[in-house]
């Protein structure tokens, strides 16, 4: 088995017998990120103006043996006026791997105009890997790439990221993964390009509409787009759906449906309780081979508001 085996080939195809494609993207999937930009793009530390505490935890493909379990949890707020901050913490399972990934950021905000700002930002930290080899059925007998136990390693990891945001409109773009190794692992971190964008369109007193974009791209598998939309009611209750396809962007293979960031649709609605407090759910249904298995995310958000010039501040939408 040669070392271009990855992530789905090995779990999946090997693990469970499902016919899959040797490519796929390896970051977790989260559908409610929207909600914890830190944890694609390091320049969104301190962009919220105050401290911010987000989390996640997706069940992908429920009730398929192996399937992934991804857990998230970040905080980020101001040093000063011009400086922010944050940590990330990432846990993701498939199978017989498991990811584990800690990462600090911080980001610089330039002020292009009064409502419009520029955030650089960079991220270092590391990620552990672990294979569990025992769990595993090779193909093949005496075959040496499959680990006979459990197999760990420690990656540092770094990221950079640019984002550009005023109070009704984001643009951002990143690169994660971005340390690279001549001998590894055939699971390790490949680089990741993100890009995202949106914005808010105010539909009246009570209610608003923020329409918004992801590109996933990690020039060896299909690139994932997101096209999501979201309705604001009374400041209080967002419903959104969310679109998700592959596109072949930088290669030319045909397994697109076949990936973990395969073809989806995915409902979306966001509750805050109160100013401080949000909460989040998701439900995925997959247009794919794995339609049979629908997908569940559950995200908590809590923001530490400040009172400026007499009055409580409210969250950003984004």
């Amino acid at each position: 088995m040669k070392r271009v085996l990855l992530l789905l080939s090995t779990v999946l195809g090997i693990y469970m017998g499902i016919p899959l494609a040797a490519h796929a993207q390896q970051n977790p999937q989260f559908s409610q990120y929207m909600f914890n930009g830190l944890f694609l793009n390091p320049a969104y530390a301190g962009s919220k103006g105050y401290t911010s505490l987000s989390t996640s935890v997706r069940t992908q493909w429920t009730g398929l043996p192996g399937a992934p379990l991804s857990q998230t949890v970040g905080i980020d707020g101001n040093l000063n006026k011009k400086l922010g901050a944050g940590v990330t913490i990432m846990h993701d399972r498939l199978g017989p791997q498991r990811f584990t990934e800690a990462t600090v950021s911080s980001a610089v905000r330039i002020d292009l105009s009064r409502k419009t700002k520029l955030a650089v930002g960079i991220s270092l930290g590391a990620t552990q890997q672990v294979m569990d080899g025992t769990m595993l059925t090779p193909a093949e007998r005496d075959d040496y790439a499959i680990p006979m136990g459990v197999e760990r390693a420690i990656r540092p990891n770094a990221k950079l990221g640019a984002y550009l945001f005023s109070d009704i409109f984001y643009a951002g773009a990143s690169v994660g993964n971005l340390v690279l190794f001549k001998e590894g692992l055939p699971t390790d971190p490949r680089p990741h390009f993100y890009l995202t964008t949106g914005g808010i369109i105010d539909l009246g007193r009570n209610m608003k509409f923020k329409p918004s974009v992801l590109l996933k791209e990690d020039f060896s598998g299909p690139a994932a787009l997101d096209l999501n939309a979201f309705m604001l009611f009374k400041e209080q209750i967002w419903l959104g759906a969310s679109f998700r396809t592959t596109l072949n962007i930088f290669n030319d293979e045909t397994y697109a449906m076949n990936t973990r960031l395969g073809n989806a649709m995915a409902a979306m609605v966001e509750f805050y309780a109160s100013p401080r407090l949000r909460f989040g759910y998701s439900y995925d249904y997959s247009l794919n081979v794995f339609q049979n298995y629908s997908s569940h995310e559950i995200s908590v958000g809590y923001f530490f508001l400040k009172k400026q010039y007499g009055r409580m501040l409210t969250p950003r939408y984004f």
